[in-house]
């Protein structure tokens, strides 16, 4: 769709303020409505957990790796962070298994709801209002947060496909080579936060913008913890995420986990960036 400047920053005065988060209330309803008809702004959905996982398993069918790889790619020079968060989508969307919100794959906890042992979300068998516009927010802001919501994934997909077809430059692919290289070349015990450091002048960017490429190469498997799989290798049920008893540590699954010393996966940069891992 076409990039309006006024709709999106509509979206974006709604949730942020030079001084961070804002909590003021509802957004005028003549620019909730002029960026709702741009496509920044949504009236809210009423969804159950197995309306989600459907909508999710359907659009997936109609992306590929090539599109979204070469949408992150191009990404990194333009600062598309739309663009960026679908790579992070797909690769967590791949091995998505079609499921059920059943009492044999959830947990039943004090509120009455389910909470499903695989996917991580809560429900029950009645829909619920879902508000999709701190999720456009998220993906226009950061390039997402929530990749391993399914019901993130299936409005990053669904908004995704209705963006036109992007190639990317020599320019992205000597970025993100520098990206690779620079993880490459960490000290043994180095954790992400370095990388996140050590990056910031490789990619315009700031460090919320960097840890969400960071995860999304780990969502992708290109920065792989040893004994763990990135989710497009392999779908990890959320009761099967183990997380380092660092409770400061508040990076995402799997990347959570990576070390210096696991460095950069190259397979699965070749299958997903073949000119990058040419390059380094």
């Amino acid at each position: 769709m076409p990039h309006d400047k006024k709709a999106l920053q509509i979206l974006l005065d709604a949730y942020w303020s030079p001084r961070g988060w804002k909590r003021d209330g509802p957004v005028d309803r003549a620019d909730f409505e002029y960026a709702r008809q741009a496509g920044y702004m949504f009236d809210s959905v009423a969804v159950t957990h197995d309306d989600i996982v459907t909508r999710l398993v359907s659009v997936r069918a109609r992306i590929n790796l090539e599109q979204v790889a070469d949408a992150f790619l191009a990404s990194l020079s333009t600062r598309r962070l739309e663009l960026r968060s679908a790579l992070g989508s797909f690769s967590c969307a791949v091995q998505f298994p079609l499921h059920g919100l059943r009492e044999q794959t959830a947990r039943r906890v004090p509120s009455g709801r389910l909470h499903c042992r695989i996917c991580g979300r809560y429900g029950d068998s009645s829909p619920e209002h879902e508000d999709l516009n701190i999720l456009s927010f998220e993906r226009w802001k950061w390039g997402g947060v929530r990749h391993v919501d399914p019901l993130y994934c299936w409005f990053d997909l669904a908004q995704f496909e209705k963006t036109a077809p992007i190639a990317p430059t020599q320019a992205d692919h000597s970025i993100l080579a520098r990206i690779i290289d620079i993880a490459s070349s960490l000290a043994p015990e180095a954790r992400p936060g370095e990388l996140d450091a050590r990056i910031g002048k490789a990619v315009k960017s700031n460090s919320a913008e960097r840890r969400t490429l960071i995860q999304i190469l780990g969502y992708c498997g290109v920065l792989k913890p040893a004994g763990r799989n990135g989710f497009l290798q392999a779908f990890t049920a959320e009761e099967l995420r183990d997380r380092p008893p660092d409770r400061a540590n508040d990076w995402a699954y799997p990347v959570i986990w990576w070390r210096g010393a696991d460095g950069v996966d190259m397979d699965t940069l070749g299958r997903i960036f073949p000119k990058v891992a040419a390059m380094v």
